[in-house]
């Protein structure tokens, strides 16, 4: 039988206190982690993990829906600590995971800086100097959209772009569930996509979003807002 929880992960960020949900798919014979949380998370996630009796040695994939920060920040010590596991993510974000690009976030930021007046400048040095810190991880398998994984009930690789190009989203076949990356989020007793101000396009995010409904989800697991159930198909068509 197929487990699917949420780790809470809080983070204080300049005094304002944040919230990721990385997501785990588990059975007797494998475990996957979706998204992995900030530099510096392990720990917390190791700590997070126990407390609900889940060992993180019989971790095995961890499928990685993007390159920002918040998702891929701690998978360098993952990989350190857990180095069987096996990364994954689809073909257009690998190369930025492994470092083979630059991110496209870096890109915009050092864009950003030359273009800055002089009083702007130290906000957006201290932003190149955060995304320039996050350790890139060579990926194990890159995924096409609809790529089956074959573990744990079955786990579909949907392309959600918009956020980002290459954002993927992961439908867990045996339950219904969609773990949503940043394709979603759930605020305030529903579903939206990701703020316009994170993604590179907003009216392809919309569209990736609308084109969820086409699937039977029971469950959507957000990264930003947790487990969400209600009337799903409504929503995705109504975004």
């Amino acid at each position: 039988m197929t487990t699917i929880t949420t780790l809470k992960l809080e983070y204080d960020n300049g005094g304002r206190v944040f919230t990721v949900y990385p997501t785990l798919i588990f059975d007797e014979h494998e475990m996957v982690m979706i998204d992995c949380g900030y530099p510096g998370h392990l720990p917390k996630i190791q700590e997070l993990a126990s407390s609900q009796g889940i060992d993180l040695n019989r971790l095995t994939k961890i499928i990685v829906t993007h390159n920002d920060i918040d998702h891929m920040g701690a998978l360098a010590a993952f990989k350190r600590a857990y180095p069987h596991i096996e990364i994954i993510a689809s073909h257009l974000q690998a190369q930025y995971i492994s470092g083979e690009q630059t991110t496209i976030r870096l890109q915009l930021a050092r864009h950003a800086y030359r273009q800055a007046p002089a009083h702007r400048r130290h906000a957006l040095m201290k932003l190149i100097n955060i995304l320039t810190s996050v350790e890139t991880v060579a990926v194990d398998r890159r995924v096409s959209d609809q790529e089956l994984i074959d573990v744990c009930g079955g786990l579909k690789m949907i392309y959600t772009p918009g956020h980002l190009p290459g954002h993927m989203s992961v439908y867990h076949m045996e339950s219904q569930s969609l773990i949503a990356g940043d394709a979603l989020v759930s605020e305030f007793g529903k579903l939206e996509i990701a703020h316009q101000k994170s993604n590179l396009d907003s009216e392809l995010a919309r569209k990736s979003a609308r084109r969820l409904a086409e699937l039977d989800i029971l469950t959507i697991y957000c990264y930003h807002g947790g487990k969400y159930n209600g009337n799903i198909k409504e929503e995705l068509n109504s975004l």
